[in-house]
């Protein structure tokens, strides 16, 4: 006889048989975690509800058993990695449905449809990172379906599609901010929420999954105030907390015993939205990156970036990084003297020919 709380589950809901599968199931869904969708057509954001039950509306049944499988194994480590491709599922599905599909399916997506989509985003000047991300989620599903199935499943994205990614190319690199650009937003915060999340993710040069998932219970304060934070690939780390952020943080988390570190203005996890929403917000209104959003990814290239120029060595920048390649620590920091080099290099060049020069100058004027 079925246990009352499996009967009394409605008819949509996951089986889940065994105590080891409810946890199991419990485990994806909190990993997933919420999100507020944004209403294609009134461009407003809707009521948060959990990624699981988005993805099972959005895909069929067969497909969504695919990407829970997907989203749940080890193909993809970081909890913030599989809320993003989650995400991008929830994109490719909006672009299943202009080709005529109601829901998201395996192979609903071809290569010729990656191709028109792929060329149609650089017309609208679409950032290539993006476009590879994008693709990169689409590939690594359908990679994954066919290896669980046994079966041959075209994959659509090919490195005929795909774009190519100059990592040094400074023109499409993320911005960073100088340091006085970066205390200007302390002056346009609205609360104290404001002032620890933008801290926080400036002084660490954290990824803001690991903020948004910390509990309150992951800070110790005291004589050395700490806090237990997982990095990318699940590299559990501890960090020293500097007594003012502290300080600021035992203020936040206001007596609170338990629960997540961070909360919305109506007692809610943050979430990486939030704090893009924030930060988006301090640097429209602080003045910096005219025509540009201020990311946490632009806090993060530019703490690594000041931490350069402070003389820090290489292989520090990248050990606080949690970089595992030097050469992807590289790609967030604008070397000042890099450029000066080429200015350097250049008008050395000029001076060899400099006269001749100055003769077309004197003519034309």
């Amino acid at each position: 006889m079925p246990r009352p709380e499996l009967a009394e589950r409605p008819a949509g809901e996951i089986a889940r048989p065994t105590t080891r599968a409810e946890d199991a199931f419990a485990k994806i869904r909190e990993d997933l975690g919420q999100v507020a969708p944004r209403d294609p057509v009134k461009r407003t954001l809707g009521p948060r509800r959990y990624r699981m039950d988005i993805l099972r509306d959005i895909c069929t049944a067969e497909a969504f058993t695919t990407v829970m499988a997907w989203l749940a194994s080890s193909t993809i480590p970081s909890i913030n990695s599989k809320r993003n491709y989650a995400d991008d599922i929830r994109f490719w599905h909006q672009f299943a449905q202009e080709l005529g599909h109601e829901r998201f399916f395996i192979g609903c997506i071809t290569r010729g449809d990656v191709t028109t989509w792929r060329l149609s985003e650089e017309k609208r000047e679409q950032a290539k990172r993006s476009i590879a991300r994008r693709l990169s989620a689409l590939s690594s599903l359908t990679v994954f379906a066919a290896e669980e199935s046994q079966t041959y499943i075209p994959n659509p994205v090919t490195r005929h599609n795909r774009p190519k990614i100059d990592r040094h190319d400074e023109t499409t690199a993320t911005p960073v901010l100088e340091v006085d650009e970066f205390a200007a937003l302390f002056d346009w915060a609205e609360c104290l929420r404001d002032v620890v999340v933008t801290s926080l993710v400036y002084t660490f040069a954290g990824r803001v999954s690991e903020w948004c998932e910390a509990d309150v219970t992951d800070f110790r304060d005291g004589r050395n105030p700490v806090i237990d934070l997982t990095r990318k690939g699940d590299k559990g780390r501890q960090w020293s907390l500097p007594h003012q952020l502290a300080e600021l943080l035992v203020l936040l988390i206001n007596g609170r015993t338990d629960g997540p570190l961070l909360l919305d203005s109506e007692g809610r996890r943050l979430d990486r939205h939030d704090v893009d929403r924030i930060l988006t917000r301090l640097g429209k209104r602080a003045g910096v990156l005219p025509g540009r959003d201020l990311t946490p990814h632009v806090l993060r290239a530019s703490r690594l970036t000041h931490m350069h120029d402070d003389g820090v060595p290489l292989e520090e920048i990248q050990e606080f990084a949690g970089h595992d390649d030097p050469a992807t620590t590289l790609t967030y920091i604008r070397r000042r003297g890099d450029q000066a080099r080429r200015a350097r290099h250049a008008a050395d060049g000029v001076d060899k020919f400099s006269a001749q020069l100055g003769r077309w100058l004197a003519l034309a004027a």
